[in-house]
Parts: structure tokens; sequence; C-alpha cells
């Protein structure tokens, strides 16, 4: 999964363009990815929020050697291309807002200090 693919997948489709043309700047890029903290403009109609990644992941049945990739305020994990089992253990030891990639049809969302989780999916 490519970063294009995951903006189109869980962010809000007014803010897509916005965000593909702001990630490739990288002073932008920062600045951005900062509002995946809080209140980030995902897709209200593909998002299902749950009330923490605890709950996220026992819902999920994923092969934790799946590559994901990574969209985070994290610089460490912002870009990267990890399995699912290493993105489960550094996203929270990071503890940045964060969007993982599984496909083109599954995300997750982390919000910072795990304040709000969500499941991100074209079936929801």
């Amino acid at each position: 999964m490519n970063e294009s693919e995951l903006i189109k997948l869980s962010i809000d489709k007014a803010r897509q363009d916005r965000y593909l043309q702001l990630l490739l700047k990288p002073k932008k890029r920062k600045e951005l990815l900062d509002k995946l903290n809080h209140n980030p403009p995902l897709c209200s109609k593909n998002t299902k929020w749950l009330s923490s990644f605890n709950d996220v992941l026992a819902i999920l049945n994923i092969n934790p050697r799946i590559e994901v990739r990574l969209i985070s305020s994290a610089p460490e994990l912002d870009g990267k291309l990890m399995t699912f089992n290493k993105a489960v253990e550094e996203v929270p030891y990071y503890d940045w807002g964060t969007i993982i990639g599984i496909s083109s049809t599954l995300a997750i969302y982390y919000g910072e200090a795990g304040e709000r989780a969500a499941i991100i999916t074209k079936n929801v």
C-alpha cells in the first residue's frame, strides 16, 4: 500500500487532495501530521471508533507478518514499512497519532497517547 491509497481510504474526501500535496513537502508534512494527534479529518463513513487500541486489535485478525505502511506524527515511524506485529509494538511506544495502512480497504488509527482508536475500512 502506498501513501496515496492510505490517504484515499482514511482521510475525508474533501481534504484528500490537499493532504496528498502537503505530504510531498517536508516542511508542511510535519505540520500536517501533527493533526493526527487529536482530531484527524478521518472519513466518517469509513471509520468505526472504539475505546482503545487493544479493542481494535481484539476485533481484527491480521497476519502478524503482513507488511504495513505508517503515516505518523512520530518521525521515527512516518513513512515506514514494517510487519504488522512490529507496528503493533512500535506505535504505542512512540505514542503519537498514527495511521497503520494494512490494505487498500483496511487501516487502523491510533491517537496520541492512545486516547482514541479506530478501524478504517471501506466496509464500515
